[in-house]
């Protein structure tokens, strides 16, 4: 080996020195950087020279330089911190939900608000008479009015916002996953750029937070990311996307079907609604049952028995929830057959756009990781989940208690009479068409009305009962001239007394005898009720709900007395004030897919309340667990990746070390070559 071989090594350990000291400097000045993955240099022996048949060695040089990252953990990283972000989104969604539902003072809430009304009810029950009673009554219901109220537009911005964090947050996923595609192709024009590599990771951490994913390593050196259900988010330089889009109606027709129509519905709903055919045949023949599971179970009623319905056109809707469906025909029409299916998602859903034509509906249908093909986590998973399981559905169940309890306490009060009678008084609620069925016309109550009697009673100028009970017979299919025409052509003693019209699709009576008068005696159709005629409250939803203006303006017309047989509305009669107080302990079935369960509505609304609270405990107990987990996977890839400064200052040293050496075997070199000169 000759003394320029010397230099050559010492040079060359000069240079590897040098790289070390650099690469350590860099590490140590990105300690900070948040993705930022260490480097350290892999270095290889040159080749030896043979000399005589002996192998001198000639140092070593840098072979390339290593970033330390596991891949590894950084799956099991990805997989539970999508499910700490799905849990987290949940549980911050719901966490200002859950204060609207909480009750623990007990001079306020909802229930609280509740027991008043009911109260008031009864202490109305101790002096019918009582002007101070009814007061009373007057404003416990405007109180429970306005808390409906509250909690209706409440829960609706709760939606809102959410729906708005759903959009902001698809973009997001949207230029991540493009963001992550131009890595890939920057990637494979410089594949020993470190920089590109952590900010292409980096990324794809972020993308894991919105969505549940996986990316997978190629041979190439690029990343093809998908979701945890398969779906291709990005493959090397293409980049997928999504779409918030909807609501939609899809059909998925056996095969031979001769169907040509379409499915149609209105309405919105926290549901997708999954229908099928189980009895083939034309409109108003064939029957479907519904799933809102997509087909793994079926609607069934309170008795456990899978519910079925007929297939209708538009002027028979079928309404599951607040939704109405039915079906438009070809021209000329066809029939529907056995095992013909239909999907409705009633509501905006996430969707994968697998071509530009084909969208994948990928919305979550319930919690987390259990639905084949659907987003499983992420903080977006947690946001669709809150919003649909959760804020939605309690929307729903809220409104189905309003609607009922307007109904139930309007029914029992229309079969009553108030300290005044009327001379004349217009309905509430109006048709859109006064020629259509009552039971299939655009009132919020159609569905309530059955066959029964409404049954008048009309007065004199001084008060006393004018004649006989005036009994007019009501069937759901009448339409409300036909209702009018009865009321007007009953038996020739009431026809002198009272006149009904219509004015602006709602129903008038009035009397026709000079200053007489007349009360309601009773009502067993319910037709009364879903008019809005000599009813507590107006309106049918919480955000409608409001005490009837007649009873605003006049709280004798509060009904707690009943007419009695002889025609008179007896002074301190407190029978219909006792019925309404009842419905306190009364059993009732909410109109809701969530609960066919017969229960008070005290029940109901507890029920409701600790519904929010399990589901926002279960939220914050999951986001903790899945933290940690989180935690725990993140020290483990740091202590991979992760730049240690005690390490990091013992490599300068070493290197620096390494250099001097160098140094030194450079100058032992030089002195050589001097001492060799001077020999000559």
């Amino acid at each position: 080996m000759s003394i320029y071989d010397l230099m050559s090594i010492g040079n060359n350990a000069m240079m590897n020195a040098k790289l070390g000291i650099n690469v350590t400097s860099n590490n140590m000045a990105n300690a900070d950087v948040k993705g930022y993955s260490r480097t350290t240099v892999n270095y290889v022996s040159r080749s030896p020279l043979v000399r005589n048949s002996l192998q001198f060695g000639t140092g070593a040089e840098a072979e390339s330089l290593r970033r330390h990252y596991n891949y590894f953990v950084e799956q099991q990283y990805l997989a539970s911190h999508g499910q700490q972000q799905y849990w987290n989104a949940k549980a911050e969604t719901l966490y200002s939900v859950e204060s609207l539902f909480k009750q623990g003072d007990k001079n306020y809430g909802l229930s609280v608000a509740l027991d008043k009304y009911f109260s008031s009810w009864n202490s109305l029950t101790q002096d019918a008479d009582s002007s101070a009673y009814r007061m009373e009554l007057k404003e416990y219901a405007k109180t429970l009015s306005t808390m409906l109220h509250t909690m209706s537009k409440s829960l609706k911005q709760e939606l809102q916002a959410t729906d708005k964090a759903i959009e902001l947050g698809v973009a997001d996923a949207n230029a991540l996953m493009k963001d992550i595609a131009e890595l890939n192709r920057s990637v494979l024009g410089q594949p020993e750029n470190l920089v590109l590599q952590d900010e292409r990771d980096r990324k794809i951490r972020k993308l894991g937070e919105l969505l549940p994913i996986k990316s997978l390593h190629q041979s190439d050196g690029s990343f093809t990311v998908i979701t945890e259900s398969g779906q291709t988010l990005v493959d090397g330089i293409e980049a997928f996307e999504l779409a918030v889009k909807g609501p939609e109606a899809q059909a998925e027709l056996t095969t031979g079907s001769a169907f040509k129509g379409e499915v149609k519905f209105e309405g919105q709903g926290s549901k997708e609604y999954k229908i099928e055919m189980v009895k083939g045949g034309a409109l108003g023949t064939a029957e479907f049952k519904v799933s809102i599971d997509g087909g793994k179970t079926w609607l069934t009623d309170e008795n456990g028995v899978e519910r079925t319905f007929k297939a209708g056109d538009a002027d028979n809707k079928v309404k599951i929830e607040g939704v109405n469906i039915w079906f438009n025909n070809s021209s000329p029409a066809t029939d529907l057959s056995k095992a013909d299916a239909f999907n409705i998602v009633p509501k905006s859903g996430l969707y994968w756009k697998k071509t530009t034509a084909h969208l994948v509906n990928i919305t979550p249908r319930g919690g987390y990781g259990n639905e084949s093909g659907r987003l499983s986590g992420g903080r977006l998973g947690g946001l669709f989940a809150a919003r649909d399981s959760g804020i939605a559905s309690y929307e729903e169940r809220m409104e189905a208690f309003t609607k009922e309890l307007i109904w139930q306490t309007n029914y029992q009060h229309s079969q009553g009479a108030g300290l005044a009678h009327y001379k004349e008084t217009q309905s509430t609620n109006s048709v859109v068409d006064s020629s259509v069925a009552l039971n299939k016309s655009n009132l919020a109550y159609a569905n309530k009305i059955t066959k029964g009697t409404i049954s008048f009673q009309a007065y004199t100028a001084q008060g006393t009962p004018d004649g006989a009970r005036i009994e007019v017979s009501v069937t759901p299919g009448m339409s409300l001239d036909d209702l009018v025409t009865a009321i007007n052509n009953a038996p020739t003693s009431a026809t002198a007394k009272l006149t009904a019209s219509i004015e602006g699709g709602k129903l008038k009576i009035k009397s026709k005898v000079a200053d007489g008068s007349f009360e309601f005696a009773g009502d067993t159709s319910g037709a009364l009720a879903a008019l809005g005629l000599n009813t507590f409250f107006s309106g049918s939803s919480s955000s409608d709900i409001d005490l009837d203006a007649r009873i605003k303006n006049d709280p004798k017309r509060i009904n707690a007395a009943v007419v009695n047989g002889l025609g008179l509305v007896d002074h301190g009669d407190n029978k219909n004030a006792l019925a309404l107080h009842a419905l306190v302990k009364k059993g009732v079935t909410l109109d809701t897919i969530h609960t066919n369960t017969s229960r008070t509505f005290s029940q109901h609304l507890s029920t409701l309340t600790a519904l929010v609270g399990a589901d926002m405990d279960g939220a914050s107990r999951n986001k903790v667990y899945c933290d940690t987990v989180s935690k725990d996977l993140e020290k483990r890839q740091q202590s991979e990746a992760g730049v240690n400064m005690d390490e990091e200052l013992t490599n300068l040293t070493k290197y620096q070390k390494s250099f001097e050496a160098a140094s030194k075997l450079i100058t032992t070199a030089n002195e050589m070559f001097d001492t060799i000169l001077q020999l000559k």
